[in-house]
């Protein structure tokens, strides 16, 4: 009995610009960069033409916050590399929480910078995002999954 292999493609979907959430700083404490952003939207094509399915999308979502971000190890890096694994030697970001909205799901995070002032050390990735960041640069959140992708209708299954 031979059994076949599927091979599932490496899918992004970019979104929405991230937003800076402004807090006031207590200078007795870490300086913290915290961003909010769309994360992933079903029901509707995306930036990247593709759409997935609600449940399917929030079977996965559910995994991720449960495996992921609950556990402290939901990380972002400033572009997609060629694999579906998140790599710590190029986190620049830390998702701290998701949450659903109307079929979207938004993420909350923080920028790995660092902070001389209490000998905090950042990531150079995360460095590199708080100073584009700073200079007023727009970047997003996107996700990165493996999935079939019916490229004529770009609708998503195996997530």
């Amino acid at each position: 009995m031979t059994m076949k292999t599927k091979i599932l493609k490496l899918i992004t979907e970019a979104t929405e610009p991230a937003e800076i959430v402004k807090e006031k700083h207590d200078p007795s404490k870490p300086f913290t960069m915290k961003f909010r952003g769309i994360g992933a939207v079903s029901e509707k094509k995306n930036a990247n033409g593709r759409i997935y399915p609600y449940e399917l999308l929030k079977e996965e979502i559910e995994r991720y916050d449960k495996e992921m971000v609950q556990t402290c190890r939901a990380l972002c890096e400033l572009e997609h590399p060629a694999t579906c694994d998140t790599s710590p030697d190029r986190a620049s970001a830390r998702i701290l929480s998701i949450s659903e909205d109307n079929k979207s799901w938004i993420c909350e995070g923080v920028i790995l910078c660092t902070d001389e002032a209490h000998n905090v050390r950042g990531t150079p990735a995360g460095d590199i995002l708080a100073s584009l960041t700073n200079y007023g640069t727009k970047w997003g959140l996107s996700t990165r999954a493996l999935g079939d992708v019916n490229e004529s209708t770009g609708y998503v299954t195996d997530l």
